[in-house]
């Protein structure tokens, strides 16, 4: 430094300095890098990499909604979700009570292992709609069996949003699923620090439900850095190239960024089908004839049906079961007095073959 001003290896070894004595004072504090990078502790998501991932568990968190909504006939809404990092211990603490824990194996576009854990109080809510057993209070296997199938579709979903948002495909295991009574034995892979994706719904008359998504911080980092470069290729391939004429510079458009809508509430998106029609047919009975059978009928024959005298017959809608009733008639006309609605359980298995 002999003319007064400070070489490269000067400049270099100052800031060498200045890093280490910050990470001193913080201690082991996340230290990001200006424009979002990566922190200096590898336990902790940046700010950058949590938006990202509100991002996708926005529309993530929409499709489980409607999914609830389907099952359980009610009206179900999503707030906002949380993104944070926390040890295993801290996780356990945080959980009190018996919970449900489902863990899904991803492979593919992403890979590792996707936790969900519920509270009872959320999964009776949701399951003792769906079983009609409104005072339940007990985490049954019957119980279990049930939300499973609820597990099962809210997967189904998330795995199609994530896999549209980062562009790669991803393959979902089958949701391995018990009951903890309690959460102190939680265990979780992937070492001692998760991303902790906290998602609160709002089920009509029935309160706030709390759904838990945990997985690796790693497997955290990996959704956030595949998503960015997914959008970055969306972006340069909309941009396109730069069109250089002789002697006239020509610019792209620049477009404002679009913005995350706000999903609607109430019915939704559901009204703009009011008017659609729907075939509704009103089903005696069913059985079934050989073909020599049938080409034996002739006026006069009698078909014996699968129902007996005064049981209720079936109404169908768009050849789906929703209810039972018993025939009446009114002015001269035949029609049906419902007298049963199907739950929507016992359409997930029973589906169009009127068996209740």
């Amino acid at each position: 430094m002999s003319d007064g001003t400070l070489s490269q290896d000067e400049i270099d070894a100052l800031l060498q300095g200045t890093d280490e004595l910050m990470t001193e004072s913080l201690g082991d504090s996340s230290i990001s890098n200006f424009g979002g990078g990566r922190s200096v502790s590898a336990d902790a998501l940046t700010d950058n990499e949590k938006a990202n991932l509100g991002e996708i568990l926005r529309e993530v968190g929409t499709a489980e909604a409607n999914i609830i909504s389907t099952l359980t006939g009610l009206n179900c809404t999503f707030g906002s979700p949380f993104v944070d990092t926390a040890s295993i211990d801290t996780i356990r603490k945080d959980l009190k009570g018996k919970i449900l824990v489902a863990r899904v194996a991803l492979t593919g576009g992403v890979n590792g292992e996707w936790t969900f854990v519920v509270p009872d109080k959320s999964v009776l809510s949701i399951s003792n709609v769906l079983i009609g057993q409104e005072d339940n209070t007990e985490l049954t296997d019957l119980i279990k069996n049930t939300f499973t199938e609820v597990i099962t579709q809210m997967v189904s979903s998330m795995v199609s949003v994530i896999t549209e948002k980062i562009g790669r495909q991803i393959t979902p295991g089958i949701p391995n699923v018990e009951v903890l009574n309690d959460s102190s034995a939680l265990t979780l892979g992937g070492g001692q620090f998760f991303a902790r994706l906290s998602n609160l719904f709002n089920l009509q008359d029935k309160g706030n439900l709390k759904f838990f998504s945990i997985i690796p911080v790693g497997m955290a980092r990996n959704i956030s850095n595949t998503y960015n470069a997914a959008k970055s290729a969306a972006a340069t391939q909309f941009k396109g190239p730069t069109v250089q004429q002789t002697g006239v510079p020509v610019k792209n458009v620049a477009f404002e960024p679009l913005q995350m809508g706000v999903a609607s509430e109430g019915m939704g998106n559901i009204a703009l089908l009011l008017d659609v029609p729907m075939r509704v047919t009103v089903e005696l009975g069913r059985t079934e004839m050989t073909i020599k059978e049938i080409l034996g009928l002739g006026e006069g024959s009698i078909i014996e049906l699968n129902k007996l005298a005064g049981e209720p017959v079936d109404i169908l809608v768009n050849d789906k079961l929703i209810a039972q009733g018993e025939v009446v008639v009114i002015d001269e006309n035949f029609a049906v007095r419902v007298t049963k609605i199907v739950t929507p359980m016992e359409r997930i298995f029973e589906g169009s073959e009127g068996k209740i």
